[in-house]
């Protein structure tokens, strides 16, 4: 057990990814319906919560296997590098993870009688699984880290679509908008993480994050336009979420000297754009 919680404490904070999976459940919730919260939507968040976490889990557990080799390379502190825990450990905790996955979306089916959503689902996993392979053209995607970044985005396309299924919506321009949003701030959750330079052992700089490689102005620029463009998108260009995402986009101009402030003035953003839709 020891070896399974030092791997969550460096690998997977608990803490900190539930409250972001809260929030990507908000968010698909709130571009998925026009209704006012309702105990059912609250239900409902919940186990999308729960399926997110783990399908988050489940990937970073198949990560481990597909990012070995440069890990090995860069990063021989990290847990399995060290021999805290090894891949045959890993295997169980991520087919655990898998069986709450499904356990949770599932549950949503049954709960709201919408079955076609388990189909929709299975795009999910599909993708999921192409892109543990790295869509079995791995070479050429690490040699082009911004399509690399752009092809591994497009899995909330289908988190997006399971929704829609989940609440039934009819396909219109404001859901297209509503999808773009959620993209959107996805891909600015996913620029946040990856808002660092990391060194391997010799002190060098590893060329896979955002700041490595695309350099500050661009990362900053990117998440900045991220959130604002969502904000527009989620209103139908409406004044208020309009100025909530141009807002958070200022304040990540604002505070882009700070790798930390960055990051903190992105999930401030997510959240706020966010929850300000869910109760809308």
């Amino acid at each position: 057990m020891g070896s399974a919680a030092d791997y969550f404490r460096e690998r997977f904070p608990l803490p900190v990814v539930i409250t972001l999976s809260v929030g990507t459940a908000i968010w698909l919730v709130a571009t998925s319906t026009t209704e006012v919260p309702t105990q059912t939507n609250y239900f409902i968040t919940f186990l999308i919560t729960v399926a997110f976490t783990a399908f988050l889990l489940r990937q970073r557990v198949m990560d481990e296997f597909k990012d070995r080799s440069h890990d090995d390379a860069n990063y021989p502190n990290r847990p399995v590098q060290r021999g805290v825990i090894t891949h045959k450990q890993l295997k169980p905790i991520g087919f655990i993870a898998f069986l709450i996955e499904l356990s949770a979306v599932s549950s949503i089916a049954i709960f709201t009688n919408s079955w076609f959503s388990l189909l929709a689902y299975l795009a999910v996993l599909i993708f999921s699984t192409l892109t543990a392979y790295e869509f079995f053209a791995a070479q050429w995607l690490n040699r082009h880290f911004t399509l690399y970044f752009l092809s591994h985005q497009l899995i909330f396309v289908f988190f997006y679509l399971w929704s829609l299924t989940i609440f039934g919506v009819q396909y219109s321009i404001q859901a297209v908008l509503n999808g773009l949003a959620f993209i959107l701030s996805m891909a600015a959750l996913e620029v946040m993480r990856k808002f660092e330079i990391r060194k391997n052992a010799s002190g060098e700089v590893v060329q896979d994050t955002y700041l490595a490689v695309w350099g500050r102005p661009v990362s900053v620029a990117v998440l900045a336009l991220c959130l604002a463009l969502s904000g527009y998108f989620l209103g139908g260009f409406s004044y208020c979420l309009g100025l909530l995402g141009v807002l958070a986009g200022l304040l990540i101009v604002l505070v882009s000297k700070s790798n930390r402030f960055v990051q903190a003035a992105t999930i401030v953003g997510f959240f706020t754009i966010g929850l300000v839709a869910f109760f809308s």
